[in-house]
């Protein structure tokens, strides 16, 4: 995984995808969609402008008392899914479905987790919704708190 630092001072949330680092600043997050209802919490970070959209759901909100946890993709998700985590990117070049990225393979590393407080870092692939088998390289991180 390369270190993407940038996100510790300025950055929400910093991806390397496909070649590119793409962001989402601080500075103009929307007010965060955060959801936490029938055991399960789901974050919606996105700004206005920007091409960039993340999506995380966790669906076994035991780790808020735990404080961190480590999620391994696929296995975590063998028999029902526990773990989602997905990206929006408008600007990337091909069908519209295939806009949306799931986050197929690798690892999830939460550090802190609140409704108002989301650290983790994520290193793995993944590939647009419909694009099976076509799996590239993802890391990157979130740092938010409101």
């Amino acid at each position: 995984m390369v270190h993407l630092k940038a996100s510790a001072d300025k950055q929400a949330v910093v991806v390397q995808m496909e070649g590119k680092v793409l962001g989402i600043s601080k500075t103009g997050l929307e007010p965060g969609l955060v959801t936490m209802a029938n055991d399960s919490i789901q974050y919606k970070l996105w700004q206005d402008g920007n091409p960039l959209q993340l999506h995380f759901n966790l669906f076994n909100t035991s780790v808020l008392g735990q404080g961190s946890a480590s999620y391994s993709i696929p296995d975590v998700n063998a028999k029902n899914v526990k773990v989602d985590l997905n990206f929006f990117d408008a600007d990337r070049n091909v069908k519209s479905l295939n806009k949306r990225i799931i986050f197929r393979k690798g690892t999830i590393s939460i550090t802190q987790l609140s409704d108002s407080q989301l650290r983790m870092t994520f290193d793995g692939e993944g590939s647009g919704i419909m694009e099976y088998g076509k799996n590239f390289p993802i890391s990157g991180e979130v740092n938010i708190q409101y």
